[in-house]
């Protein structure tokens, strides 16, 4: 947890709410602390900047990839604490899945993949977000300067690993701060030209879309 990152959501959540009220009504509550500390289940450390996103807002609730509550460019639906408990899970699942089917083939493949599928999915990595495509925003949760970063990808077809878009949860807020108060472009791997994001409707029904 950092200083600039509260400072950053504080004034997201402000922005939200005298510009983009029916975005920020779809902001949840904090999420209760067991089920934050039920996403890494004491397996891993779980980075303090998820943690500290979780305690003010448990994702959002959104009908849809293109109406109030989808706030990150790209159609992204921002988890709860328990959907991203239940995307980390189904990452460890495929995982020991995958090794049972082919481990009789090469005993070695546990300590090769390190806990990683086809290259792809890896136990520490924990989703916190989904796009219409299936592309997931991850947190990575392992060591080393890959700690906290925030990649992209997982979505239907793919054949290489997630991509880094962000160094971290503090990182990707602030851009989406500045993008919001000063019509800066964000641009995600994936997506042919950069996004802006404009208002529509009007009132307390008016929301953030990304063009």
């Amino acid at each position: 947890m950092t200083d600039d990152l509260n400072a950053v959501l504080a004034s997201l959540d402000a922005w939200l709410e005298a510009n983009a009220p029916a975005d920020y009504a779809a902001l949840n509550p904090p999420a209760a602390q067991d089920d934050i500390d039920a996403i890494s289940d004491r397996r891993f450390p779980l980075h303090p900047h998820l943690a500290e996103w979780l305690g003010r807002h448990d994702g959002v609730t959104a009908k849809g990839h293109g109406g109030p509550g989808v706030i990150i460019p790209g159609g992204f639906i921002l988890h709860g604490a328990e959907g991203m408990s239940a995307g980390q899970r189904s990452l460890e699942e495929a995982i020991a899945e995958w090794i049972d089917e082919n481990e009789s083939e090469d005993p070695g493949l546990r300590d090769i993949y390190e806990g990683v599928y086809g290259y792809l999915f890896h136990v520490r990595w924990v989703p916190i977000a989904t796009d219409v495509t299936g592309g997931k925003l991850i947190v990575d949760h392992r060591g080393g300067d890959r700690f906290g970063n925030v990649l992209y990808g997982l979505q239907a077809g793919d054949t290489a690993g997630p991509v880094k878009v962000w160094d971290s949860l503090s990182h990707m807020f602030r851009d989406l701060l500045a993008a919001l108060t000063e019509g800066t472009e964000i641009r995600l791997p994936g997506y042919a030209d950069p996004m802006t994001p404009r208002l529509s409707g009007t009132d307390d029904d008016a929301f953030v879309r990304w063009d």
